[in-house]
């Protein structure tokens, strides 16, 4: 869908002005929770079948880190160290940021659990991830610090 049509368009504005306040409003620990089912969510939608082919079709990390940038041209994914990747967005990838639906910085959290559930389906190993910054929190750029479970 290109573009939402004015009357939905208008509706999904309040629905998620609304959805946003109530997250808002719960603790950083539900907040966290609901967001990594929607992050778990967006990443199953789409993107996670594209990091898993991209694995696939890899002979080493840095190979895979190739693969992704070619298929996320707005991303840069580099290895900082054997436990640790540093992801660089150009642009906020959430859609709906994208098109204008959510605004709030804590969804950057479901961001962040979209690409934890992104490599963890990828690499096959457990992973934590944390936003260094992002656009929505006033950044030029969204830096988001992937921590391995295992080496790399």
């Amino acid at each position: 869908m290109d573009e939402i049509e004015k009357g939905l368009k208008e509706f999904l504005d309040y629905w998620f002005a609304g959805f946003m306040r109530g997250i808002e409003a719960l603790d950083e620990p539900y907040q966290r929770k609901v967001l990594y089912e929607c992050g778990k969510a967006c990443a199953q939608s789409y993107t996670a079948q594209v990091f898993r082919e991209a694995k696939e079709n890899s002979e080493d990390m840095d190979s895979f880190f190739q693969n992704l940038s070619r298929r996320f041209s707005e991303a840069t994914y580099e290895r900082n160290g054997s436990r640790t990747i540093k992801v660089t967005y150009n642009q906020c990838g959430c859609d709906l940021v994208r098109l204008g639906l959510v605004k709030s910085p804590t969804l950057c959290e479901c961001s962040a659990a979209t690409l934890r559930e992104n490599l963890q389906q990828s690499l096959g190993v457990s992973a934590s991830v944390a936003v260094e910054s992002s656009i929505l929190r006033g950044g030029t750029h969204c830096v988001l610090i992937v921590s391995l479970e295992n080496e790399i």
